[in-house]
């Protein structure tokens, strides 16, 4: 099938038996389009070699099943945009933690979408009746499952890949990992702050491409000079005296219960933003 074109239709008396396989109990009376689709399931070995970089669906192939393609596409973008901007030519672990960071969510977005492919469309003995015999009993717990916001807003947040995290990437720093709250690694969470004497989203305050410096309330500071891609905020609405370094992409790459002046330069200097 060439790209960009659809396959060949597809004989309603295949689809039927398709259905019949998949243990559904539902008769095809009418055909008014049908193409065949290869499904493609694929990851590259890497995302980086040397000056070449892969993102999207040259590095990473789903089924449709979720709906993932489009979301690591644009997640791969806005990893990988503002560290070949910060490295300005250079090499060393910003451009490395590309692959770091975004192989292993690829690799696990890969293994929920054919589980999902294979529960919805596999015609083998068990996902047929996975289908047509469990999930309509099932089906009744949904209305239940619907009212517990705590599941509604995991599946949500697993589904957007709101909860994708860099924990483990070098370039994540906690200084302070009793610290309540989101950790180094984690996508940073909106919410409604007070700074500069205004209350303001979190995400819009942050809406400036760079590096933001959030300091609590009673922190010491400002810690260095804010520069051309280095903004510093105080949260007059967070107590304490820590502070919490967020990347471009809106991902905290450095925190510390006590603001860590030394420290706060050193993990600048690592992503390229120290003279910025």
């Amino acid at each position: 099938m060439p790209p960009g074109q659809f396959g060949p239709p597809v004989p309603a008396g295949d689809l039927q038996a398709l259905l019949d396989q998949a243990g559904l109990g539902a008769r095809i009376t009418g055909l008014a389009w049908s193409s065949r689709v290869t499904v493609q399931h694929r990851l590259a070995s890497r995302f980086r070699r040397g000056r070449l970089f892969l993102a999207g669906e040259a590095a990473h192939a789903y089924s449709p099943a979720t709906g993932q393609g489009l979301n690591a596409a644009i997640q791969d973008a806005a990893n990988l945009g503002w560290k070949l901007a910060f490295a300005a030519g250079g090499d060393g672990p910003l451009l490395d933690s590309y692959d770091r960071e975004r192989r292993p969510v690829a690799r696990r977005l890969l293994a929920l979408t054919r589980l999902a492919f294979w529960a919805e469309a596999a015609t083998g003995p068990v996902p047929s009746a996975l289908r047509g015999r469990v999930a309509p009993l099932a089906a009744r717990l949904v209305p239940e499952l619907a009212g517990s916001p705590r599941l509604v807003a995991a599946g949500i947040r697993l589904v957007s890949q709101l909860d994708v995290s860099y924990r483990d990437s070098p370039l994540s720093v906690d200084r302070s990992p009793r610290w309540r709250g989101p950790r180094a690694g984690d996508r940073l969470p909106d919410q409604l702050v007070r700074s500069g004497g205004r209350g303001i989203r979190l995400h819009e305050l942050l809406a400036r491409p760079g590096v933001h410096i959030l300091l609590d309330r009673d922190a010491p500071g400002p810690p260095l000079a804010a520069g051309r891609l280095v903004h510093v905020h105080r949260l007059a609405s967070a107590p304490g005296r820590g502070l919490t370094a967020v990347r471009p992409d809106g991902y905290i790459g450095f925190r510390s219960q006590a603001a860590d002046a030394g420290r706060l330069a050193a993990w600048l200097a690592l992503i390229g933003a120290r003279t910025r």
